[in-house]
This record gives structure tokens, C-alpha cells and sequence, in this order.
């Protein structure tokens, strides 16, 4: 039996539903915008940047369920069982689509970013060291490489090899000064080591660049420093800026157990 023959690629046809579902993910309609990225592979398999949209989808409805589990509600039991269930197999699909992207263009370095991304949500850290590695290899190909670095050194942290993330992490915040998230994962890098100055500075610094910085965590990291420091005077306006982010959430309630520590 004759195999179908294969369907030439429409480029420009599935370029520009590839800008329609660009458009549509940016207004945050996810499912608009895996139609339009599906439409895309339609008219061309081979479009790297569609099967990496999709895995994007996938990994954005992943971030979703991480949201309501640990920011909107801090939940527990059934309910939490069964979103992360959910927030799992987003991530396996994910994972999927970023691995076709990169086997199409092995010099997609935002597909491996995305991938190295994906696989530290897994908990898979090798995984996600290789993958952030390979995205710095592409640079061109890479919407933000001090990003990638801040990522592959937080990868390197959470597996315990902090040289290796300081080093990542200052790399990242010299390419990219005043980095939010380089600084707080500095920070974390310099509590581990019980540089507590060194710490304090870091949590500071991006605590009190409220419009830029709104990560939650470095206020209850700022605390338990201070606390390590013997400093408990003066904590309760920190605690109260820390839980008025996000009130319902798992680090808002340890920011109130820290400031109960206080007293």
C-alpha cells in the first residue's frame, strides 16, 4: 500500500497563525492559542516555533494550577492531590512539545530554555541543568540569556551545588543589573552559606524595589535573616508587607509563623 504523500510546507500560512496565537497568548486566552499554533503545524510540521507554542500553553496551564495550589489558596488534601496530578501532566506535554522544537532545530535556544524550565518544575534537576546549558549554547536563538543563567544556577541550587549556582547567579546579574530574581536567588545562595550580611543586602535590595520586585518569598527570607541575625525588633511591618502580597498564600502563612517567632 502506497504511503500518502506528504503535504508541501506553507511557510507564510503558518506563519501567520503562528502571530495569531503569539497574540492570543499574550491576552492569556490559552486555548485560542493552541488552535491557531495547531493551524500552524497544519500547514507546516516542520515550524519549530509552533510546537514550542504549544508546549508554552501546556507549561503556562501548569503555572496556573501551581497558582491556585500555593498562591490563591495555599491548598491541601483531595483538592491539592488532584491539581498537582493535572499540573503534571501539563508539564509531561509540555515537556513533548519543546523536545519536537528542539529536534527540529537543535539551535532553538528558547525551546531548551523552556524545556530546562519545565523539567525543574518536574523536579527533574540533571534534566534541567542539560537543557539550560544547551539554551546558553544558542544565545542568538534566546530571548533572555541572563534569565537562562539565573535559571540554570537556581537548578544547580535546589540540586545542592551551590559553587555552581553562585557562580551562575552572579554571572546573571552582571549581565543583567538589578535582575529581581537573580538577586533573590543570590540571596538564597548566601543564606544556605549562613552569609548572613551578605544575605541581608541581597533580600533588601530586592524587597525595596517594590514595583520591579514583588517576589513574596524574599520577605520571609529578609525575616528568617534577620531572626538568624538575633535582629526580632521591627519585623511586624515586614511581615504584614510580606503577607499583604498574596494573603491566602503557603508563604504568606510562613511569614506570619516567622513574625509569631518574633515576639
Amino acid at each position: 500500500m502506497a504511503c500518502a504523500a506528504r503535504q508541501p510546507r506553507q511557510t507564510e500560512k503558518s506563519a501567520t497563525r503562528l502571530a495569531l496565537a503569539r497574540d492570543y497568548l499574550a491576552r492569556g486566552n490559552f486555548g485560542a492559542a493552541a488552535r491557531e499554533a495547531r493551524r500552524a503545524l497544519e500547514y507546516d510540521d516542520e515550524n519549530e516555533r509552533a510546537h514550542n507554542m504549544l508546549g508554552l500553553v501546556s507549561l503556562l496551564e501548569a503555572l496556573r494550577d501551581y497558582r491556585l495550589i500555593e498562591i490563591d489558596g495555599c491548598l491541601t488534601g483531595d483538592a491539592a492531590d488532584e491539581l498537582r496530578a493535572e499540573l503534571d501532566q501539563y508539564l509531561l506535554t509540555a515537556d513533548e512539545y519543546f523536545a519536537r522544537a528542539v529536534a527540529i532545530a537543535p539551535d532553538y535556544g528558547e525551546a531548551w530554555q523552556n524545556r530546562g524550565t519545565t523539567a525543574l518544575q518536574l523536579g527533574r534537576l540533571p534534566e534541567a541543568i542539560r537543557y539550560f546549558t544547551e539554551a546558553l549554547k544558542f544565545p542568538a536563538r534566546l530571548e533572555n540569556v541572563a534569565l537562562t543563567r539565573a535559571n540554570l544556577g537556581w537548578a544547580y541550587f535546589r540540586a545542592d551545588d551551590v559553587p555552581r549556582a553562585a557562580k551562575e547567579l552572579l554571572q546573571a546579574a552582571q549581565f543583567q543589573p538589578g535582575m529581581c530574581l537573580a538577586g533573590y536567588r543570590l540571596g538564597r545562595v548566601y543564606f544556605a552559606r549562613k552569609q548572613w550580611e551578605k544575605a541581608l543586602a541581597k533580600f533588601r535590595e530586592v524587597i525595596d524595589n517594590k514595583t520591579a520586585c514583588p517576589i513574596q518569598e524574599a520577605h520571609l527570607y529578609l525575616m528568617k535573616t534577620y531572626l538568624e541575625l538575633g535582629q526580632k525588633s521591627g519585623l511586624e511591618p515586614l511581615r504584614n508587607t510580606c503577607v499583604a502580597l498574596a494573603p491566602q498564600s503557603c508563604v504568606a502563612a510562613a511569614c506570619r509563623a516567622e513574625g509569631s517567632t518574633a515576639r
